[in-house]
């Protein structure tokens, strides 16, 4: 029995190294989000992209996602400024005569107006910028994952294994 044993790990010690390089994978399936387009045939991965244009893209979907948000921000309060104009310009309508003769409250309500109105504007300026700016890094800038599932046979730690990968 002991000649067993050792004649099973003389082969284990001559055993040439692995081949330098990544290790090669079976995908059995993979699965992508439904497209309007037609299925291309299946490409080798291409190599990963410069870190410093990694490193920029990155930092042009932060920039993005900061502007869409202070343009988020601002559409909120042009909405709330927009919705105290209404208000105003109907109390200065039921306060004011045609001959434009106001009583106080008319009065008031058109400074209030007069001193919304740039708000208002600027609000809506930093909007239209923000979100318009915003989408656009974020959409010329995709994130690195992509919606997609995969199922195959591939090295892992302690020899091939069935790979369950996703990300969503």
């Amino acid at each position: 029995m002991g000649g067993l044993v050792a004649l099973g790990c003389a082969g284990c010690a001559s055993a040439p190294p692995p081949p330098a390089g990544p290790p090669p994978r079976l995908l059995l399936a993979e699965a992508t989000p439904a497209s309007t387009t037609t299925p291309q045939p299946a490409q080798p991965a291409p190599e990963s992209e410069p870190r410093s244009d990694h490193a920029s893209r990155q930092m042009r979907r932060f920039v993005g996602w900061t502007s869409f948000v202070v343009g988020a921000d601002a559409t909120l309060l042009a909405l709330v400024t927009s919705g105290m104009m209404l208000h105003e310009a109907s109390v200065r309508s039921s306060d004011c005569d045609a001959q434009k003769v106001c009583s106080a409250n008319g009065v008031a309500a058109n400074v209030k107006l007069g001193d919304l109105a740039g708000w208002n504007a600027a609000a809506w300026g930093v909007a239209v910028v923000g979100v318009g700016v915003g989408a656009f890094l974020l959409i010329t800038n995709p994130s690195d994952k992509a919606l997609r599932a995969e199922v195959g046979v591939g090295p892992t730690g302690t020899g091939d294994g069935l790979l369950l990968r996703g990300a969503f």
